[in-house]
């Protein structure tokens, strides 16, 4: 039940983040506005930030929601193109109730951040690294990361005196990479790491990191650096904590399948909800959201993307777009999660087999959709 000093808490964080929000907006403008007019024509600084700047001009910092007024609402339809910023006490308390379909910004969280120069320290030199280097000339496959060696990528991630900004992908260094305290006990949503328990020992290296890729990751870009609006893998779920720097998420939540396919065909994006997120927050980005990450100081960030058991059918719609429409997402299609989808399809099978009074492993979609899920999966 909340209290006088919870409520003023609440509310206080609710205008810090209002008054940060639109601070960081403006400075996001600034920032690109400076990279793109210092930036040689036709690269990729000029060109794409050029896009953002568009879409950010058609967006607006919104007033969040609290953890109570979704709480104390009946249905969360008609909810999605909201946001909450909120605790991580209360973050629990809304995905005790059920998986929220809009974004929430949880913080400030417990846990211990990480550095810039700590992480650049862990890097193996010899290492290769796939980088995105926004001062290449614009063409068609100038959004494919370049591999470099990381000594020179950390060279030129550390140039003060360059323009173009530079965006790290692919760095597996930190081994833990646990999820928030709210979502860490919740099994539904290590149905991917279940589904694949009995087979790891037939699985290769290659192909774990093949998986790894999309479900555990770290980012690290420099400033100025932007991604062009996309999809994450599959739709997947997104949990990313800022470790060091400052990011402003531009989100368009709620569209749905149908929307990203219009935008796909040529509908313009309008009404962007920008979402600042701070160094030791975390954000929830629920399934399928259309979104385009811009980088206002050198940031450091952290995250997984994770699949709900109940939301397997709309997983299974996503992945049959992004197979018709591979440029949905900015990222190569994962081998492995035929393999997984089986599994879980599998699993699914068999417990719904069971006698109606037996207690079910996971929480799945209704029952009625089973068909449509194994339709798709034979299809894709």
């Amino acid at each position: 039940m909340p209290t006088y000093a919870t409520d003023r808490m609440t509310e206080q964080l609710i205008t810090d983040y209002e008054r940060k929000a639109k601070e960081y907006y403006d400075k996001a403008i600034e920032v690109l506005t400076k990279k793109q007019e210092a930036s040689s024509a036709n690269t990729r600084t000029r060109e794409d930030t050029a896009i953002i700047l568009d879409l950010l001009d058609s967006s607006m910092v919104q007033k969040p929601l609290t953890a109570e007024q979704v709480l104390n609402t009946d249905t969360w339809n008609g909810l999605e193109k909201d946001f909450v910023v909120c605790s991580e006490h209360d973050a629990g308390r809304i995905f005790d109730r059920q998986v929220p379909r809009f974004p929430i910004l949880v913080g400030p969280l417990t846990r211990t951040t990480g550095s810039i120069k700590g992480f650049l320290n862990a890097i193996d030199p010899a290492a290769d690294i796939d980088v995105h280097d926004f001062g290449l000339g614009a063409s068609a496959d100038v959004h494919i990361p370049r591999t470099e060696k990381a000594s020179d990528a950390i060279k030129m991630f550390e140039d003060e005196n360059r323009i173009d900004p530079l965006n790290f992908l692919d760095l597996h260094i930190l081994k833990d990479n646990p999820l928030p305290s709210f979502l860490r006990h919740r099994k539904d949503f290590k149905i991917l790491e279940f589904s694949h328990a009995g087979k790891r020992k037939r699985t290769s290296q290659q192909d774990a990191a093949d998986l790894d890729r999309w479900t555990s990751f770290q980012l690290l870009a420099s400033e100025g650096a932007v991604h062009l609006p996309h999809i994450d893998h599959h739709g997947m779920n997104t949990v990313v904590f800022n470790e060091e720097g400052h990011k402003l998420w531009l989100m368009w939540p709620g569209l749905g399948l149908d929307g990203i396919k219009k935008w796909r065909l040529g509908e313009p994006l309008q009404g962007g909800l920008p979402v600042y997120v701070p160094p030791g927050y975390v954000l929830w980005q629920p399934l399928g959201t259309l979104h385009a990450p811009i980088t206002i100081t050198k940031c450091l960030m952290r995250g997984r993307m994770l699949l709900h058991s109940s939301q397997l059918l709309d997983i299974l719609q996503y992945t049959e777009a992004e197979i018709e429409d591979p440029d949905i997402t900015n990222e190569t299609f994962c081998r492995q999660i035929h393999e997984r989808m089986k599994g879980i399809l599998n699993l699914w099978k068999k417990e719904s087999d069971l006698p109606e009074l037996c207690q079910k492993t996971f929480k799945w979609p209704p029952s009625e959709t089973q068909k449509e899920c194994e339709k798709i999966y034979k299809v894709s």
